[in-house]
């Protein structure tokens, strides 16, 4: 068992780590923006009010948080510390890392996952709205999210089944179906 100290200390290190990552993850997160922005420019259309407007998208198992804002011309994703109380965002959604990549590409009903208890929602209920709107009009597929555009069309399913393994495993414990 470590000791909260070192737990401190391990998280400071892993976030920091995370941090120094941030200018190639960034780049590969916002040329997926832009991707998907060609593909559907209309569905960005569908933010409304809150295009422009920056959305917290924090995945609780990761050490890091992003930064979302959609914008007429596609936006940008940045990676930022997470913070107890985040300020300047019009809304911020919290959960596992697989559950919010299952509901960015369609995979996970929102609701579902909502009152699940699999994903917390503060700030602007509009503005979350809004977002599912858009995202479920962009049509987007992991391989949207996760890959270079040229290794995109090959990779899709195999990030699908790992997302769908990794929730399984979440939903039993750990231990998904088929593995003993």
């Amino acid at each position: 068992m470590m000791h909260p100290a070192e737990e401190r200390l391990s998280a400071r290190v892993l976030t920091d780590l995370a941090l120094a990552l941030r200018p190639p993850v960034e780049l590969l997160l916002n040329h997926a923006i832009k991707r998907a922005w060609r593909r559907s420019a209309n569905a960005f259309g569908r933010l409304g009010p809150y295009q422009g407007r920056p959305y917290l998208i924090d995945p609780v198992d990761l050490p890091v948080a992003f930064a979302l804002t959609l914008t007429e011309d596609g936006g940008t994703v940045k990676l930022v510390r997470r913070t107890r109380r985040p300020v300047g965002y019009v809304a911020e959604i919290a959960g596992d890392f697989v559950d919010l990549l299952a509901l960015f590409d369609g995979s996970a009903d929102a609701d579902a996952t909502f009152f699940a208890g699999e994903l917390t929602v503060t700030g602007e209920t509009g503005a979350v709205l809004a977002l599912h709107n858009a995202l479920e009009a962009a049509d987007l597929r992991l391989a949207d999210l996760l890959a270079p555009a040229a290794l995109a069309p090959g990779l899709d399913p195999v990030l699908q089944r790992i997302v769908e393994w990794r929730r399984a495993a979440k939903r039993t414990g750990g231990k998904p179906h088929g593995v003993h």
